[in-house]
């Protein structure tokens, strides 16, 4: 598999790290990787941080699974990790939304379920941003409904949420 690349010229362009891709001037491509990882993990990590010390940490655990699984993948996984993080993202709006319909008392529960829908649809646009100028092809295991596919990296994406959540409730 060839290693996914993208001119920096026109990652410049859609407004995401202008001024970090500016001085970058190593070669006029970057490569997936370390797109993700000197200029996504990054600024997601900065984002989480504000949003711990603003204590609206329910907007920072979609962006801390994000940061886990980009942070340091192998070449292989990062296409897979980069589906995954999304697909997760997608099931928590939906998930979020029909709760928010069925249970409309609980206010702090509703601020918080709002917070992190938030932050998932962020982190949705970074990611479509991401796979649009990299020109990602989205991995046969996520296209494929089987059981008999396996997705080793969406499976621990999959796990890692779960703590996630599990640790908020």
């Amino acid at each position: 598999m060839e290693t996914p690349h993208a001119l920096v010229k026109d990652l410049r362009s859609t407004g995401y790290f202008f001024n970090e891709l500016k001085s970058y001037t190593q070669s006029s491509e970057i490569t997936l990787e370390t797109y993700c990882t000197d200029f996504a993990v990054p600024y997601l990590l900065k984002i989480s941080k504000s949003y711990d010390k603003s204590g609206r940490s329910p907007r920072s655990r979609i962006l801390m699974l994000a940061i886990k699984h980009l942070s340091d993948p192998s070449e292989w996984e990062i296409v897979d990790s980069i589906f995954g993080i999304k697909k997760v993202a997608e099931s928590e709006i939906k998930k979020t939304s029909k709760a928010s319909l069925e249970q409309q008392h609980d206010k702090s529960r509703s601020l918080a379920d709002r917070q992190g829908m938030e932050s998932a649809e962020f982190l949705i646009k970074l990611l479509v941003n991401i796979i649009k100028m990299f020109r990602l092809a989205e991995p046969d295991s996520f296209r494929k409904k089987t059981d008999e596919v396996e997705n080793p990296v969406f499976d621990a994406i999959t796990r890692s949420w779960e703590v996630l959540e599990r640790r908020d409730t």
